[in-house]
């Protein structure tokens, strides 16, 4: 038996030394990649050899064959050897663990695509190019093995440590049972997810303790389902099997669960539940990561378009080490032509910048800045900036901050479906940039007022309370005598409407509660008016509108409310509907110098203006800044999104025509 290798430093420049006698230069003008050959178990070598070869994808003779494989790193201890091509090289312990699982499992030489060997990670132009192939890697891959490691994660362990740990052998025990419960719940049970939710809800199928802890070992706690460039291999691969040192469970068996199940777009992923019973929301969120995966691949295999923006919110909860994976690390993924060029040397902010732009290009509107679903409560970080100098090195407060995670930000002011339509439809495009660093974006719209004193000082007051500071009890008292008439660009706008009925539908935003969500009714809003001025009168810390409630009906989907097929919609939309009650912490309410109500976000303060701009669904709140130089013009920075009362259907716009108000080009920095 040939000696066992020794363990290598905690450093990857290790294989710096023999990188050059291992990887010969790939041909960038060709589809060019390389491919690891791991040879079968030798009883007389306890070594892992493998050999690196040069292929071509998407020649006129076909694609080679090879597995593609799907891991997790780990800690960057490049300590455990293997022989690659007759030379000693490091790699971390978790892929060391990997390839012994998968030399054991073949008697037979495996043909495989890993990324940490067969691309020369000390190239960092190779790097790069290579990232641009990950689309046709994994597509053109026989299948993708999707490994499952219980160890990796662990805290107060080495990573050389983790496959010695005495709880190794228990671990993947678990692993194993998850992958076999979950084959069993497929074959003996329903059809569907949602069928077999139902099943749970009625007692004909119970999750319990022991078969939720063996699922999570699979769905759950693996690091797996956490890095964001998995999601783009899991993704793309025509076969997905996950794989653990004992287990095997094909993703045909999950996909056939998830086959009716709606698809999550940018605008839907807060994956609002309208079932009531707790055990519905734990028994879904075990199967989330596949759900995610899952509608990803079926826009991939149907051949539907898949949009930037999409793939930037449904993974963004996704970890990455570089901040710039999180545009990366998902472009193999989308079919729009995007324009972002993959360069690591590209900066963070001028990346993200990028990303914006297209956003904006591509969709020719201003979403990515009115419906945010990165924005932050406390409002950009360039926001808080205060010498212009020092901001020129992060990101201008209308680049979208991608790398905020879910919990960080605040809930989308929602104005899909034509929920809102404050301003025009389309804003010009392409982008245009000013400034030294180009970095102003242009915009067009018109300004309707500034932000009054903000006179509650707590994030949560009570709705009486607001009131009172803003209105006085006498709106409350004799609402007839207090009519909401501000006065917009010397125009008066009143319809005779009550002051405090404007209060509680700005404070609700004129609209019922997610999932369902719409804009109330005029029949709602007078049966409204008559409870809120109740609750206001009685001295209620919340105001109420309408959740539209479905009853006994249950849904067709496992995680949000999805009318049957036979479901009667206009019954629905108008039938069983309860009041409910409000309170908002994403919003406060405030009013401007002219007497608009606002339902806008917490950063806001006096003197910040509330503009509406072509292609907002919504208006912004915008702070002005110092100008800078070879900038002559006023300068803005986005505060946040907004809903003014009475201006959130394209009122501005009709301004600007009937000349009461004026469209001007309005700069944010």
């Amino acid at each position: 038996m040939t000696e066992k290798l020794e363990h290598g430093p905690k450093v990857m420049s290790v294989n710096g030394e023999v990188s050059t006698a291992i990887y010969k230069p790939l041909d960038n003008t060709r589809q060019e990649i390389r491919l690891l050959k791991l040879l079968p178990p030798d009883d007389k070598d306890a070594n892992i050899r493998c050999t690196l070869s040069h292929a071509v994808l998407n020649t006129p003779s076909g694609n080679p064959a090879y597995e593609a494989l799907s891991y997790v790193w780990g800690e960057p201890d490049f300590s455990e050897p293997i022989i690659l091509n007759g030379h000693t090289f490091f790699i971390t312990p978790s892929l060391k663990y990997i390839l012994s699982c998968l030399k054991q499992r073949c008697d037979q030489q495996r043909v495989l695509w890993v990324d940490a060997i067969c691309i020369n990670q000390s190239d960092v132009e190779e790097r790069g190019h290579q990232v641009t192939l990950m689309r046709e890697i994994y597509s053109n891959c026989q299948r993708d093995i999707a490994w499952l490691d219980p160890m990796i994660g662990r805290k107060n362990a080495k990573a050389r440590d983790l496959y010695s740990l005495p709880d190794l052998e228990e671990e993947e025990k678990w692993v194993k049972n998850g992958m076999n419960l979950m084959r069993e719940i497929a074959e003996k049970n329903p059809q569907t997810l949602k069928e077999l939710q139902d099943q749970y809800r009625e007692g004909g199928y119970r999750l319990f303790t022991d078969s939720q802890l063996m699922l999570g070992a699979v769905f759950r706690q693996p690091t797996l389902w956490r890095r964001l460039w998995v999601m783009q291999e899991l993704s793309l691969a025509p076969r997905l099997t996950l794989m653990s040192r004992d287990g095997e469970l094909s993703w045909d068996v999950l996909k056939n669960l998830f086959k009716d199940e709606p698809y999550f777009d940018a605008f839907h992923m807060g994956r609002e539940s309208s079932h009531y019973h707790l055990y519905y929301k734990d028994f879904s969120e075990v199967f989330v990561p596949i759900k995610l995966i899952e509608d990803q691949r079926r826009l991939m295999s149907h051949g539907k378009g898949s949009k930037l923006m999409d793939v930037l919110v449904r993974f963004r909860e996704m970890e990455s080490t570089n901040p710039r994976d999180k545009i990366f690390g998902l472009l193999g993924l989308v079919t729009e032509d995007h324009g972002i060029k993959v360069d690591y040397l590209m900066s963070v902010p001028e990346l993200y910048q990028q990303a914006t732009i297209s956003l904006i290009n591509l969709a020719r509107n201003l979403d990515i800045l009115c419906q945010n679903p990165f924005e932050r409560p406390e409002g950009p970080t360039a926001l808080w900036c205060v010498d212009w100098k020092e901001d020129q090195h992060r990101l201008p407060s209308w680049v979208a901050e991608y790398d905020s995670k879910r919990p960080q930000c605040v809930p989308m002011l929602f104005a899909q479906r034509d929920i809102f339509n404050a301003g025009i439809k389309s804003c010009e495009t392409p982008c245009r940039l000013v400034g030294p660093g180009e970095d102003i974006l242009v915009t067009e719209g018109t300004i309707l007022g500034t932000v009054a004193p903000v006179l509650q000082d707590d994030k949560d007051p009570e709705a009486f309370d607001v009131m009172n500071l803003y209105l006085g009890k006498d709106a409350l008292e004799q609402p007839q005598e207090h009519l909401y008439a501000p006065k917009v660009g010397g125009k008066v706008i009143s319809t005779g409407e009550t002051a405090i009925r404007a209060f509680w539908r700005t404070m609700v935003k004129d609209c019922t509660l997610p999932p369902r969500m719409r804009r109330l009714r005029q029949t709602e809003i007078e049966r409204l008016d008559v409870e809120n001025q109740e609750m206001l009168k009685g001295g209620w810390s919340t105001l109420q509108t309408y959740r539209l409630h479905f009853g006994n009906r249950y849904s067709r989907s496992a995680f949000s409310y999805q009318p049957a097929d036979d479901e009667d919609l206009t019954k629905l939309d108008t039938e069983g509907q309860v009041s409910h009650h409000y309170s908002s912490v994403s919003f406060m309410f405030a009013v401007t110098d002219n007497g608009l109500f606002l339902a806008t976000r917490f950063a806001a303060k006096e003197g910040d203006v509330v503009a509406v701009l072509d292609g907002g669904k919504v208006p912004l709140v915008l702070r002005k800044v110092d100008s800078r130089d070879g900038v002559e013009r006023e300068l803005y920075k986005i505060v946040g999104s907004t809903y003014v009362h009475g201006f959130m259907d394209g009122e501005a716009e009709v301004g600007v025509t009937e000349g009461w108000l004026e469209k001007r080009e309005i700069l944010i920095a």
